[in-house]
Protein backbone atom coordinates (compact mmCIF):
# COMPACT_ATOMS: atom_id res chain seq x y z
CA UNK A 1 0.00 0.00 0.00
CA UNK A 2 1.72 3.27 -1.09
CA UNK A 3 2.73 5.50 1.78
CA UNK A 4 2.55 2.79 4.45
CA UNK A 5 5.60 1.38 6.13
CA UNK A 6 3.61 -1.34 7.90
CA UNK A 7 2.42 -4.48 5.98
CA UNK A 8 -0.31 -3.96 3.41
CA UNK A 9 -3.92 -4.71 4.22
CA UNK A 10 -3.78 -8.02 2.36
CA UNK A 11 -0.49 -9.02 3.96
CA UNK A 12 -1.83 -8.19 7.39
CA UNK A 13 -5.02 -10.20 6.85
CA UNK A 14 -3.13 -13.24 5.61
CA UNK A 15 -0.48 -13.27 8.36
CA UNK A 16 -0.51 -13.58 12.11
CA UNK A 17 -0.57 -10.22 13.83
CA UNK A 18 2.80 -8.79 14.87
CA UNK A 19 1.15 -8.18 18.21
CA UNK A 20 0.73 -11.94 18.67
CA UNK A 21 4.22 -12.82 17.44
CA UNK A 22 6.23 -10.19 19.26
CA UNK A 23 3.96 -8.92 22.00
CA UNK A 24 3.26 -5.26 22.71
CA UNK A 25 6.04 -3.02 23.86
CA UNK A 26 4.27 -1.18 26.64
CA UNK A 27 5.47 1.54 28.93
CA UNK A 28 3.90 3.02 31.99
CA UNK A 29 3.73 6.57 33.21
CA UNK A 30 5.43 7.02 36.54
CA UNK A 31 2.13 7.77 38.27
CA UNK A 32 -0.04 5.90 40.72
CA UNK A 33 -2.59 5.17 37.94
CA UNK A 34 -0.08 3.17 35.86
CA UNK A 35 -2.10 4.30 32.82
CA UNK A 36 -1.42 2.25 29.66
CA UNK A 37 -0.55 4.25 26.54
CA UNK A 38 -0.57 2.75 23.02
CA UNK A 39 -0.22 4.27 19.57
CA UNK A 40 -2.75 3.86 16.73
CA UNK A 41 -1.08 0.82 15.11
CA UNK A 42 -1.06 -0.95 18.47
CA UNK A 43 -4.80 -0.36 18.92
CA UNK A 44 -5.33 -1.65 15.39
CA UNK A 45 -3.31 -4.77 16.23
CA UNK A 46 -5.24 -5.25 19.45
CA UNK A 47 -8.49 -5.01 17.48
CA UNK A 48 -7.31 -7.70 15.06
CA UNK A 49 -6.49 -10.03 17.96
CA UNK A 50 -9.89 -9.48 19.53
CA UNK A 51 -11.63 -9.95 16.19
CA UNK A 52 -9.79 -13.24 15.63
CA UNK A 53 -11.18 -14.40 18.99
CA UNK A 54 -14.74 -13.38 18.08
CA UNK A 55 -14.86 -10.28 20.30
CA UNK A 56 -16.31 -7.92 17.71
CA UNK A 57 -17.35 -5.24 20.19
CA UNK A 58 -13.86 -5.10 21.64
CA UNK A 59 -12.31 -5.05 18.18
CA UNK A 60 -14.56 -2.21 17.03
CA UNK A 61 -13.70 -0.20 20.14
CA UNK A 62 -9.97 -0.60 19.47
CA UNK A 63 -10.25 0.25 15.76
CA UNK A 64 -12.18 3.40 16.65
CA UNK A 65 -9.50 4.34 19.17
CA UNK A 66 -6.85 3.80 16.51
CA UNK A 67 -8.72 6.16 14.20
CA UNK A 68 -9.18 8.71 16.97
CA UNK A 69 -5.42 8.80 17.37
CA UNK A 70 -4.74 8.65 13.63
CA UNK A 71 -7.75 9.69 11.51
CA UNK A 72 -5.95 8.95 8.20
CA UNK A 73 -5.25 5.30 9.06
CA UNK A 74 -6.66 3.22 6.14
CA UNK A 75 -5.85 -0.16 7.67
CA UNK A 76 -7.92 0.64 10.75
CA UNK A 77 -10.72 1.95 8.53
CA UNK A 78 -10.71 -1.28 6.57
CA UNK A 79 -10.56 -3.48 9.66
CA UNK A 80 -13.35 -1.48 11.30
CA UNK A 81 -15.44 -1.96 8.16
CA UNK A 82 -14.89 -5.72 8.27
CA UNK A 83 -15.87 -5.86 11.96
CA UNK A 84 -18.96 -3.69 11.44
CA UNK A 85 -20.01 -5.86 8.51
CA UNK A 86 -19.64 -8.94 10.71
CA UNK A 87 -22.12 -7.40 13.18
CA UNK A 88 -24.61 -6.70 10.38
CA UNK A 89 -23.92 -2.97 10.18
CA UNK A 90 -23.42 -2.90 6.42
CA UNK A 91 -24.01 0.85 6.13
CA UNK A 92 -21.33 1.53 8.71
CA UNK A 93 -18.98 -0.85 6.90
CA UNK A 94 -19.60 0.90 3.56
CA UNK A 95 -18.69 4.25 5.11
CA UNK A 96 -15.40 2.85 6.42
CA UNK A 97 -14.49 1.13 3.14
CA UNK A 98 -15.17 4.30 1.17
CA UNK A 99 -13.10 6.32 3.59
CA UNK A 100 -10.22 3.85 3.25
CA UNK A 101 -10.43 4.02 -0.54
CA UNK A 102 -9.99 7.79 -0.52
CA UNK A 103 -6.55 7.13 0.98
CA UNK A 104 -5.67 3.85 -0.79
CA UNK A 105 -7.65 3.72 -4.04
CA UNK A 106 -5.94 0.64 -5.50
CA UNK A 107 -6.67 -2.02 -2.87
CA UNK A 108 -8.76 -4.84 -4.44
CA UNK A 109 -9.66 -6.33 -1.05
CA UNK A 110 -11.37 -3.13 0.01
CA UNK A 111 -13.39 -3.02 -3.21
CA UNK A 112 -14.31 -6.69 -2.79
CA UNK A 113 -15.58 -6.14 0.75
CA UNK A 114 -17.32 -2.94 -0.31
CA UNK A 115 -19.13 -5.02 -2.91
CA UNK A 116 -20.20 -7.51 -0.24
CA UNK A 117 -21.55 -4.73 1.98
CA UNK A 118 -23.38 -3.05 -0.90
CA UNK A 119 -24.92 -6.38 -1.88
CA UNK A 120 -26.07 -6.88 1.71
CA UNK A 121 -27.91 -3.54 1.58
CA UNK A 122 -29.76 -4.56 -1.59
CA UNK A 123 -27.72 -2.53 -4.06
CA UNK A 124 -26.55 -5.07 -6.67
CA UNK A 125 -25.68 -2.38 -9.23
CA UNK A 126 -23.16 -0.68 -6.96
CA UNK A 127 -21.94 -4.05 -5.69
CA UNK A 128 -21.25 -5.20 -9.26
CA UNK A 129 -19.28 -2.02 -9.93
CA UNK A 130 -17.17 -2.58 -6.82
CA UNK A 131 -16.50 -6.22 -7.73
CA UNK A 132 -15.51 -5.25 -11.28
CA UNK A 133 -13.05 -2.69 -9.92
CA UNK A 134 -11.57 -5.32 -7.60
CA UNK A 135 -11.14 -7.70 -10.54
CA UNK A 136 -9.53 -4.99 -12.66
CA UNK A 137 -6.98 -4.50 -9.88
CA UNK A 138 -6.55 -8.24 -9.22
CA UNK A 139 -8.04 -10.49 -11.94
CA UNK A 140 -6.99 -13.74 -10.29
CA UNK A 141 -9.67 -13.92 -7.60
CA UNK A 142 -12.31 -16.64 -8.26
CA UNK A 143 -14.23 -15.66 -5.13
CA UNK A 144 -14.84 -12.18 -6.51
CA UNK A 145 -16.11 -13.63 -9.81
CA UNK A 146 -18.44 -15.78 -7.69
CA UNK A 147 -19.77 -12.78 -5.76
CA UNK A 148 -20.11 -10.75 -8.95
CA UNK A 149 -22.23 -13.56 -10.41
CA UNK A 150 -24.56 -13.37 -7.41
CA UNK A 151 -24.88 -9.59 -7.78
CA UNK A 152 -25.54 -9.81 -11.52
CA UNK A 153 -28.22 -12.43 -10.97
CA UNK A 154 -29.87 -10.23 -8.34
CA UNK A 155 -29.89 -7.45 -10.93
CA UNK A 156 -31.50 -9.68 -13.56
CA UNK A 157 -28.40 -10.13 -15.74
CA UNK A 158 -28.60 -13.92 -16.00
CA UNK A 159 -26.20 -14.28 -18.92
CA UNK A 160 -23.63 -12.13 -17.15
CA UNK A 161 -24.03 -14.21 -14.01
CA UNK A 162 -23.52 -17.43 -15.99
CA UNK A 163 -20.32 -16.01 -17.48
CA UNK A 164 -18.96 -15.05 -14.05
CA UNK A 165 -19.76 -18.45 -12.53
CA UNK A 166 -18.00 -20.11 -15.46
CA UNK A 167 -14.95 -17.90 -14.92
CA UNK A 168 -14.90 -18.72 -11.21
CA UNK A 169 -15.06 -22.44 -12.07
CA UNK A 170 -12.34 -22.09 -14.71
CA UNK A 171 -10.06 -20.60 -12.08
CA UNK A 172 -11.14 -23.04 -9.35
CA UNK A 173 -12.63 -26.20 -10.91
CA UNK A 174 -13.35 -27.84 -7.54
CA UNK A 175 -15.61 -25.02 -6.32
CA UNK A 176 -18.77 -27.06 -5.83
CA UNK A 177 -20.79 -24.06 -4.61
CA UNK A 178 -20.05 -22.22 -7.85
CA UNK A 179 -21.03 -25.29 -9.86
CA UNK A 180 -24.24 -25.73 -7.88
CA UNK A 181 -25.19 -22.07 -8.26
CA UNK A 182 -24.38 -22.16 -11.97
CA UNK A 183 -26.56 -25.23 -12.31
CA UNK A 184 -29.46 -23.53 -10.54
CA UNK A 185 -29.12 -20.54 -12.85
CA UNK A 186 -28.99 -22.72 -15.97
CA UNK A 187 -32.01 -24.66 -14.71
CA UNK A 188 -33.95 -21.42 -14.30
CA UNK A 189 -33.22 -20.77 -17.99
CA UNK A 190 -34.60 -24.24 -18.82
CA UNK A 191 -31.12 -25.44 -19.79
CA UNK A 192 -31.69 -28.62 -17.83
CA UNK A 193 -29.00 -30.83 -19.37
CA UNK A 194 -26.34 -28.17 -18.85
CA UNK A 195 -27.49 -27.79 -15.24
CA UNK A 196 -27.32 -31.55 -14.66
CA UNK A 197 -23.76 -31.55 -15.99
CA UNK A 198 -22.75 -28.99 -13.34
CA UNK A 199 -24.55 -30.82 -10.53
CA UNK A 200 -22.98 -34.16 -11.47
CA UNK A 201 -19.51 -32.64 -11.48
CA UNK A 202 -20.20 -31.03 -8.10
CA UNK A 203 -21.18 -34.34 -6.48
CA UNK A 204 -18.23 -36.06 -8.16
CA UNK A 205 -15.86 -33.57 -6.54
CA UNK A 206 -17.71 -33.59 -3.22
CA UNK A 207 -19.94 -36.69 -2.90
CA UNK A 208 -21.54 -35.49 0.33
CA UNK A 209 -22.56 -32.05 -0.93
CA UNK A 210 -26.21 -31.97 0.12
CA UNK A 211 -27.28 -28.97 -1.97
CA UNK A 212 -25.77 -30.36 -5.16
CA UNK A 213 -27.55 -33.71 -4.72
CA UNK A 214 -30.81 -31.86 -4.03
CA UNK A 215 -30.37 -29.63 -7.08
CA UNK A 216 -29.56 -32.68 -9.21
CA UNK A 217 -32.74 -34.32 -7.95
CA UNK A 218 -34.88 -31.32 -8.93
CA UNK A 219 -33.34 -31.18 -12.41
CA UNK A 220 -33.88 -34.90 -13.01
CA UNK A 221 -37.42 -34.50 -11.66
CA UNK A 222 -38.02 -31.72 -14.19
CA UNK A 223 -36.99 -34.14 -16.95
CA UNK A 224 -39.41 -36.72 -15.52
CA UNK A 225 -36.52 -39.07 -14.81
CA UNK A 226 -38.30 -40.09 -11.65
CA UNK A 227 -36.21 -43.09 -10.61
CA UNK A 228 -33.01 -41.05 -10.76
CA UNK A 229 -34.64 -38.09 -9.02
CA UNK A 230 -35.93 -40.34 -6.25
CA UNK A 231 -32.42 -41.74 -5.77
CA UNK A 232 -31.01 -38.21 -5.38
CA UNK A 233 -33.70 -37.15 -2.91
CA UNK A 234 -33.02 -40.28 -0.87
CA UNK A 235 -29.30 -39.43 -0.88
CA UNK A 236 -30.10 -35.95 0.44
CA UNK A 237 -32.21 -37.43 3.23
CA UNK A 238 -29.46 -39.91 4.10
CA UNK A 239 -26.93 -37.07 4.35
CA UNK A 240 -29.33 -34.59 5.96
CA UNK A 241 -32.38 -36.37 7.45
CA UNK A 242 -34.27 -33.15 8.38
CA UNK A 243 -34.09 -31.78 4.80
CA UNK A 244 -37.73 -30.71 4.39
CA UNK A 245 -37.50 -29.93 0.68
CA UNK A 246 -36.15 -33.38 -0.10
CA UNK A 247 -38.96 -35.09 1.83
CA UNK A 248 -41.60 -32.99 0.05
CA UNK A 249 -40.09 -33.46 -3.41
CA UNK A 250 -39.57 -37.17 -2.80
CA UNK A 251 -43.27 -37.36 -1.95
CA UNK A 252 -44.17 -35.66 -5.24
CA UNK A 253 -41.93 -38.03 -7.22
CA UNK A 254 -43.27 -41.12 -5.45
CA UNK A 255 -46.84 -39.96 -6.05
CA UNK A 256 -46.08 -39.57 -9.75
CA UNK A 257 -44.92 -43.21 -9.85
CA UNK A 258 -48.15 -44.36 -8.18
CA UNK A 259 -46.61 -45.01 -4.75
CA UNK A 260 -49.25 -43.08 -2.84
CA UNK A 261 -48.48 -44.55 0.57
CA UNK A 262 -44.80 -43.76 0.15
CA UNK A 263 -45.72 -40.23 -0.89
CA UNK A 264 -47.99 -39.79 2.13
CA UNK A 265 -45.18 -40.91 4.44
CA UNK A 266 -42.80 -38.31 2.95
CA UNK A 267 -45.34 -35.48 3.14
CA UNK A 268 -46.02 -36.40 6.76
CA UNK A 269 -42.28 -36.30 7.44
CA UNK A 270 -42.09 -32.85 5.82
CA UNK A 271 -44.92 -31.36 7.89
CA UNK A 272 -43.56 -32.98 11.03
CA UNK A 273 -40.19 -31.31 10.45
CA UNK A 274 -41.72 -28.01 9.34
CA UNK A 275 -45.32 -27.66 10.58
CA UNK A 276 -45.78 -24.38 8.69
CA UNK A 277 -44.87 -25.88 5.28
CA UNK A 278 -47.98 -24.84 3.37
CA UNK A 279 -47.37 -26.83 0.19
CA UNK A 280 -46.46 -30.02 2.04
CA UNK A 281 -49.80 -29.88 3.87
CA UNK A 282 -51.53 -29.32 0.53
CA UNK A 283 -49.63 -32.16 -1.15
CA UNK A 284 -50.52 -34.42 1.78
CA UNK A 285 -54.18 -33.52 1.27
CA UNK A 286 -54.04 -34.38 -2.43
CA UNK A 287 -52.38 -37.74 -1.72
CA UNK A 288 -54.85 -38.62 1.04
CA UNK A 289 -57.74 -37.68 -1.24
CA UNK A 290 -56.29 -40.02 -3.88
CA UNK A 291 -56.58 -42.95 -1.46
CA UNK A 292 -60.12 -41.81 -0.52
CA UNK A 293 -59.13 -40.70 2.97
CA UNK A 294 -61.46 -37.71 2.87
CA UNK A 295 -61.19 -36.90 6.57
CA UNK A 296 -57.40 -36.83 6.45
CA UNK A 297 -57.45 -34.80 3.24
CA UNK A 298 -59.89 -32.28 4.71
CA UNK A 299 -57.67 -31.83 7.78
CA UNK A 300 -54.56 -31.32 5.62
CA UNK A 301 -56.26 -28.81 3.31
CA UNK A 302 -57.66 -26.89 6.28
CA UNK A 303 -54.20 -26.63 7.84
CA UNK A 304 -52.77 -25.38 4.56
CA UNK A 305 -55.50 -22.72 4.43
CA UNK A 306 -54.95 -21.77 8.07
CA UNK A 307 -51.30 -21.12 7.27
CA UNK A 308 -52.05 -19.32 3.99
CA UNK A 309 -55.68 -18.17 3.72
CA UNK A 310 -55.29 -17.01 0.12
CA UNK A 311 -54.02 -20.38 -1.16
CA UNK A 312 -56.56 -21.03 -3.91
CA UNK A 313 -55.42 -24.59 -4.66
CA UNK A 314 -55.97 -25.59 -1.04
CA UNK A 315 -59.50 -24.15 -1.09
CA UNK A 316 -60.13 -26.09 -4.31
CA UNK A 317 -58.79 -29.31 -2.79
CA UNK A 318 -60.88 -28.83 0.34
CA UNK A 319 -63.98 -28.20 -1.76
CA UNK A 320 -63.44 -31.39 -3.77
CA UNK A 321 -62.89 -33.42 -0.59
CA UNK A 322 -66.02 -32.00 1.03
CA UNK A 323 -68.05 -32.69 -2.10
CA UNK A 324 -66.81 -36.29 -2.22
CA UNK A 325 -67.90 -36.66 1.40
CA UNK A 326 -71.35 -35.31 0.55
CA UNK A 327 -70.98 -31.91 2.23
CA UNK A 328 -72.19 -29.84 -0.71
CA UNK A 329 -72.82 -26.72 1.37
CA UNK A 330 -69.25 -26.77 2.68
CA UNK A 331 -67.93 -27.52 -0.79
CA UNK A 332 -69.80 -24.57 -2.30
CA UNK A 333 -68.39 -22.23 0.35
CA UNK A 334 -64.88 -23.33 -0.60
CA UNK A 335 -65.54 -23.04 -4.34
CA UNK A 336 -66.72 -19.48 -3.72
CA UNK A 337 -63.53 -18.82 -1.75
CA UNK A 338 -61.51 -19.94 -4.78
CA UNK A 339 -63.49 -17.63 -7.05
CA UNK A 340 -62.88 -14.67 -4.76
CA UNK A 341 -59.17 -15.30 -5.29
CA UNK A 342 -59.36 -16.40 -8.94
CA UNK A 343 -62.65 -15.21 -10.47
CA UNK A 344 -62.07 -16.94 -13.82
CA UNK A 345 -60.93 -20.34 -12.48
CA UNK A 346 -62.72 -22.59 -14.98
CA UNK A 347 -62.70 -25.87 -13.03
CA UNK A 348 -64.11 -24.11 -9.98
CA UNK A 349 -66.89 -22.44 -11.96
CA UNK A 350 -67.79 -25.84 -13.39
CA UNK A 351 -67.68 -27.58 -10.01
CA UNK A 352 -69.69 -24.87 -8.28
CA UNK A 353 -72.29 -25.12 -11.02
CA UNK A 354 -72.48 -28.89 -10.54
CA UNK A 355 -72.82 -28.49 -6.76
CA UNK A 356 -75.59 -25.90 -7.17
CA UNK A 357 -77.34 -28.22 -9.61
CA UNK A 358 -77.03 -31.14 -7.17
CA UNK A 359 -78.69 -29.08 -4.43
CA UNK A 360 -81.56 -28.14 -6.74
CA UNK A 361 -80.50 -24.55 -7.42
CA UNK A 362 -80.97 -24.81 -11.18
CA UNK A 363 -80.98 -21.05 -11.75
CA UNK A 364 -77.69 -20.68 -9.87
CA UNK A 365 -76.18 -23.58 -11.80
CA UNK A 366 -77.35 -22.20 -15.15
CA UNK A 367 -75.89 -18.78 -14.34
CA UNK A 368 -72.56 -20.37 -13.39
CA UNK A 369 -72.38 -22.46 -16.58
CA UNK A 370 -73.27 -19.47 -18.77
CA UNK A 371 -70.59 -17.41 -17.06
CA UNK A 372 -68.01 -20.12 -17.71
CA UNK A 373 -69.06 -20.50 -21.35
CA UNK A 374 -68.69 -16.76 -21.78
CA UNK A 375 -65.05 -17.23 -20.81
CA UNK A 376 -64.49 -20.56 -22.60
CA UNK A 377 -67.17 -21.23 -25.26
CA UNK A 378 -65.51 -24.52 -26.22
CA UNK A 379 -65.80 -25.97 -22.69
CA UNK A 380 -67.75 -29.13 -23.56
CA UNK A 381 -68.58 -30.29 -20.05
CA UNK A 382 -69.99 -26.88 -19.11
CA UNK A 383 -72.21 -26.82 -22.20
CA UNK A 384 -73.41 -30.36 -21.54
CA UNK A 385 -74.19 -29.53 -17.90
CA UNK A 386 -76.00 -26.38 -18.99
CA UNK A 387 -78.15 -28.47 -21.33
CA UNK A 388 -78.93 -30.90 -18.50
CA UNK A 389 -79.91 -28.04 -16.16
CA UNK A 390 -82.13 -26.41 -18.81
CA UNK A 391 -83.72 -29.79 -19.54
CA UNK A 392 -84.38 -30.34 -15.83
CA UNK A 393 -85.98 -26.90 -15.65
CA UNK A 394 -88.28 -27.80 -18.54
CA UNK A 395 -86.79 -25.41 -21.09
CA UNK A 396 -86.46 -28.03 -23.82
CA UNK A 397 -85.78 -25.64 -26.69
CA UNK A 398 -82.88 -24.01 -24.82
CA UNK A 399 -81.53 -27.45 -23.90
CA UNK A 400 -81.69 -28.57 -27.55
CA UNK A 401 -79.84 -25.42 -28.60
CA UNK A 402 -77.01 -26.19 -26.16
CA UNK A 403 -76.75 -29.83 -27.19
CA UNK A 404 -76.71 -28.95 -30.91
CA UNK A 405 -73.95 -26.42 -30.29
CA UNK A 406 -72.05 -29.03 -28.30
CA UNK A 407 -72.13 -31.76 -30.95
CA UNK A 408 -71.17 -29.26 -33.65
CA UNK A 409 -68.15 -28.18 -31.59
CA UNK A 410 -67.18 -31.64 -30.39
CA UNK A 411 -68.14 -34.58 -32.59
CA UNK A 412 -66.29 -36.85 -30.15
CA UNK A 413 -68.43 -35.79 -27.16
CA UNK A 414 -70.84 -38.71 -27.45
CA UNK A 415 -72.96 -37.76 -24.44
CA UNK A 416 -74.05 -34.70 -26.39
CA UNK A 417 -75.68 -36.85 -29.09
CA UNK A 418 -77.33 -39.04 -26.46
CA UNK A 419 -78.74 -36.08 -24.51
CA UNK A 420 -79.88 -34.39 -27.73
CA UNK A 421 -81.76 -37.55 -28.74
CA UNK A 422 -83.47 -37.70 -25.32
CA UNK A 423 -84.77 -34.11 -25.50
CA UNK A 424 -85.83 -34.36 -29.16
CA UNK A 425 -87.75 -37.54 -28.36
CA UNK A 426 -89.44 -35.82 -25.42
CA UNK A 427 -90.53 -33.01 -27.75
CA UNK A 428 -91.98 -35.54 -30.17
CA UNK A 429 -89.40 -34.88 -32.89
CA UNK A 430 -89.06 -38.59 -33.60
CA UNK A 431 -87.06 -38.47 -36.82
CA UNK A 432 -84.51 -36.00 -35.45
CA UNK A 433 -84.27 -37.94 -32.20
CA UNK A 434 -83.59 -41.17 -34.10
CA UNK A 435 -80.85 -39.41 -36.07
CA UNK A 436 -79.18 -38.18 -32.89
CA UNK A 437 -79.35 -41.66 -31.32
CA UNK A 438 -77.84 -43.26 -34.44
CA UNK A 439 -75.02 -40.70 -34.36
CA UNK A 440 -74.47 -41.67 -30.76
CA UNK A 441 -74.26 -45.39 -31.55
CA UNK A 442 -71.87 -44.72 -34.44
CA UNK A 443 -69.47 -42.83 -32.20
CA UNK A 444 -69.78 -44.56 -28.81
CA UNK A 445 -67.63 -47.53 -27.82
CA UNK A 446 -69.32 -50.41 -26.04
CA UNK A 447 -67.63 -50.58 -22.63
CA UNK A 448 -68.84 -51.64 -19.18
CA UNK A 449 -69.52 -47.96 -18.46
CA UNK A 450 -71.49 -47.32 -21.65
CA UNK A 451 -73.18 -50.69 -22.26
CA UNK A 452 -76.37 -49.88 -20.32
CA UNK A 453 -76.80 -46.58 -22.17
CA UNK A 454 -76.22 -48.26 -25.54
CA UNK A 455 -78.91 -50.84 -24.77
CA UNK A 456 -81.30 -48.05 -23.80
CA UNK A 457 -80.65 -46.25 -27.09
CA UNK A 458 -81.36 -49.42 -29.08
CA UNK A 459 -84.67 -49.78 -27.23
CA UNK A 460 -85.59 -46.15 -27.87
CA UNK A 461 -84.75 -46.48 -31.56
CA UNK A 462 -87.04 -49.49 -31.80
CA UNK A 463 -89.86 -47.42 -30.29
CA UNK A 464 -89.13 -44.47 -32.55
CA UNK A 465 -88.99 -46.61 -35.68
CA UNK A 466 -92.32 -48.19 -34.77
Amino acid sequence: MPGLTRPTIRQRLQSTSLLVLLGLSLWFLPTDSNALLMDAPAYNDMGMVQQSKGDLDGAIQNYREALRLKPDFPEAMYNLGVALQATGDSDGAIAQYRAALTLTPNEPDIYANLGNALAATGNPDAASEAYRTALRLDPGQPGIHYNLAIALKANGDMDGAVAEYREAIRMKPDDVSARNNLGILLQSQNRIDAAIEQYREAVRVQPNHVNAHYSLGTALHTKNELALAIAEYRTVIRLDPPHVGAHNNLGIALQATGDLMGAIAEYQAAVSLKPDHVKAHYNLGVALQSVHNSDGAIAAFKESIRLQPDYANAHQGLADALQEKGDLVGAMAEYRAVLRLQPTHAATLLNLGAALQATGDLDGAIAMYRHLLGLQPERARARYNLGVALHAKGDLDAAIEQYRTLVNLRQDYTLGFYALGEVLAQKGLRKEAAGAFRDYLAKEKDTPDTHHRIERVHAQLKDLDN
